[in-house]
């Protein structure tokens, strides 16, 4: 790697926002799930520590970011299993061998073990680490639906199978008094209180800590314009909500819920359903259901869809 003059130092998160949005705003293939804000509140809500993380640089120029961190001699990246569904490298355009090899050299020199996870299977660290560095092995991580939209509404609906295709329209012909709007932040208590009436595993899991992640993020997202935040609403009444995020011509669902008093409407299916329609409107090409096996989202036409875990 010297003959690139590149290298690989070790940042404190806190102390590596601005080279960390330097690279992120011109990288390729990013999403919310590695921009320094999700990295950020998780470090602070979740993890309540500040670890070092890796900053590849090409002589004075940084090229990509590595969110991983050395622990008894494993290497692995940041997350917490109860709010990470993806997880990656961040590179600058054309760098992203030379960030792989980077890592790789790194982890051969100190002869490191590796447990990196949820890994995109489509990445260039799953298809090129495996290459440079001896002895890993690629597994199965979480099940991951996507949905790829098609370019009309009716389009859409025609590739779904009959049966799914006339629920569907049958649910939402029950719903022309429902009307779904975007939300600020603001509106996060009311998410909250649709989430938990939803399932009783979401209100568990809708401790402290996990409400001030979903706060922080709220913020940071949507000032950069990330946060797709819908609720549907009966009259005034708010009866189901969406916390998503959208970048790059793709929807993320990050978690959703909805009052079970008016399950008779199947809320939670009405607005997924008057989403997907509305991202189809505006050209979005995926709609990311995220980890989760839950059957409602393959009756949106989702496809199966794993992340993967590295090991060593």
């Amino acid at each position: 790697m010297s003959n690139r003059a590149s290298a690989m130092k070790f940042e404190k998160v806190s102390r590596c926002s601005a080279i960390w949005n330097e690279v992120f705003s011109n990288a390729v293939n990013v999403s919310p799930f590695v921009s320094y804000e999700w990295f950020s509140a998780m470090c602070r809500h979740l993890l309540h520590d500040d670890p070092e993380v890796m900053i590849c640089w090409n002589k004075t120029k940084p090229i990509g970011i590595i969110p991983g961190i050395v622990k008894d001699r494993t290497l692995s990246f940041l997350v917490d299993n109860r709010i990470t569904d993806l997880v990656g490298i961040i590179s600058l355009p054309g760098y992203e061998q030379q960030i792989i090899e980077e890592l790789g050299t790194f982890v051969t020199n100190n002869d490191l073990h590796l447990d990196i996870s949820p890994l995109e299977a489509e990445s260039a660290l799953c298809k090129l680490f495996p290459t440079m560095v001896s002895d890993v092995s690629i597994e199965q991580a979480y099940l991951c639906p996507i949905l790829t939209l098609a370019n009309t509404w009716e389009g859409y609906l025609s590739g779904l199978s009959a049966k799914l295709r006339h629920e569907l329209r049958r649910k939402l012909r029950k719903a022309t008094e429902i009307e779904i709007r975007t939300v600020a932040p603001a509106h996060l208590d009311v998410f909250f209180k649709l989430m938990a009436a939803s399932d009783p595993g979401k209100k568990d899991f809708l401790q402290e800590e996990i409400r001030d992640f979903f706060t922080a993020i709220a913020g940071f997202f949507d000032a950069h314009q990330w946060l797709r935040m819908r609720t549907a609403f009966l009259d005034s009444k708010p009866i189901a909500a969406l916390f998503s995020f959208q970048m790059n011509n793709h929807i993320y669902l990050y978690n959703s819920g909805f009052d079970p008093d008016f399950f008779q409407l199947s809320p939670g299916i009405v607005i997924i359903g008057m989403d997907i329609m509305a991202a189809i409107d505006e050209g979005v090409r995926h709609y990311d259901f995220l980890r989760g096996d839950e059957e409602y989202k393959f009756r949106f036409g989702a496809e199966k869809r794993y992340t993967v875990r590295l090991t060593r």
